[in-house]
């Protein structure tokens, strides 16, 4: 059985990637803040507070200079601080979780489930 291994009020660092429609994928790491345990779904209420750090790669697992990154699809990341998420105890750990991009776009309400 999961087991959260943050308090409420402990910050730790959580990793989201997208595959893009031209095959590049974004990451992006974001200092997350707990503001609550859910432990019957064994997931941590968080809020996103700051993007960290992040990269983009093309379809063969090469870095992007930063001046070949997808601007719109960085400006979408940048638009995620401050979002709070449900994410499971499993996401603390630092391995990047694969979202589907319709999450990073707002088709998915992933990201703005929950009112700032």
């Amino acid at each position: 059985m999961p087991e959260a291994n943050y308090k409420i009020g402990e910050t730790f660092a959580v990793q989201f990637a997208w595959k893009l429609p031209n095959l590049d994928y974004v990451r992006a790491v974001f200092r997350a803040e707990v503001l609550d345990l859910i432990p019957e779904a064994d997931k941590y209420m968080v809020r996103l507070k700051e993007l960290i750090g992040g990269r983009q790669e093309d379809n063969n697992g090469r870095l992007l200079p930063q001046d070949e990154f997808s601007k719109d699809y960085w400006g979408l990341v940048g638009r995620l601080v401050g979002r709070r998420i449900a994410i499971a105890y499993e996401a603390d750990d630092t391995h990047a979780i694969h979202m589907r991009l319709a999450t990073l776009t707002g088709e998915h309400d992933f990201f703005y489930r929950y009112p700032d």
